[in-house]
């Protein structure tokens, strides 16, 4: 990203945030997604356990709605970790905090990272996805995450921000979720576990879609 387009995106954003906080924009009241409603089982994905955030980490996060479980492949003894976390609005100033923050806050190294774009059955466009390569004593995991809400998906953090004005705007709401799945990297092959976390993305994401539209 140029400077110059940097530049313009913060003061964009300082501007919208001002105008959020001078502007009384009621937003409507929509349902809850129901994140627990996502399937236990998800084709040949099976959940082996339902986990709860640490409190002090639900008390800074605060999310309105989400899930963090774990699901396995048995066939190939593979596991992959689902975390979704619903925030039902931006305007109170809590929202996603980006793994590409808190995993590295955390103790974990970032060995490689980019943006791919995924290609969806059920889509005419593909998705945008962050993938994170990372260790920490000697354990590796590969990090999928991006952001989503009825309307819209993205990879890109400062987004949720940019969207936040229009969205109040055009739509009365301005929610947005984070998706982030941890596949352990067992074999040491990275194509082949992101094949795998490739597999279950494709698998999960109707079902996210479905929960997201309930607010509609």
């Amino acid at each position: 990203m140029g400077v110059g387009l940097f530049s313009a995106i913060c003061l964009l954003l300082v501007v919208q945030a001002a105008a959020s906080r001078m502007l009384t924009i009621d937003e409507r009241t929509i349902a809850l997604p129901g994140l627990h409603e996502v399937p236990l089982d998800l084709g040949k994905w099976k959940a082996t356990g339902e986990q709860e955030l640490e409190k002090n980490v639900t008390l800074y996060l605060r999310p309105d709605d989400y899930i963090l479980r774990d699901y396995s492949d048995p066939a190939r003894a593979t596991s992959i970790n689902l975390f979704v976390a619903y925030f039902k609005s931006l305007q109170n100033n809590y929202g996603p905090h980006s793994p590409r923050i808190c995993l590295p806050g955390s103790g974990w190294w970032v060995r490689s990272s980019k943006i791919e774009a995924i290609r969806i059955p059920e889509r005419n466009e593909p998705i945008p996805v962050n993938e994170y390569l990372l260790d920490k004593s000697g354990e590796r995991i590969l990090v999928l995450y991006w952001y989503q809400n009825n309307r819209n998906i993205w990879a890109e953090e400062f987004e949720a921000k940019l969207r936040l004005l229009p969205d109040l705007i055009r739509y009365k709401r301005a929610d947005v979720s984070l998706v982030r799945l941890v596949t352990p990297m067992r074999s040491g092959d990275v194509g082949n576990e992101l094949a795998t976390s490739m597999e279950f993305l494709r698998v999960v994401f109707p079902k996210l879609v479905e929960r997201f539209a309930t607010g509609k």
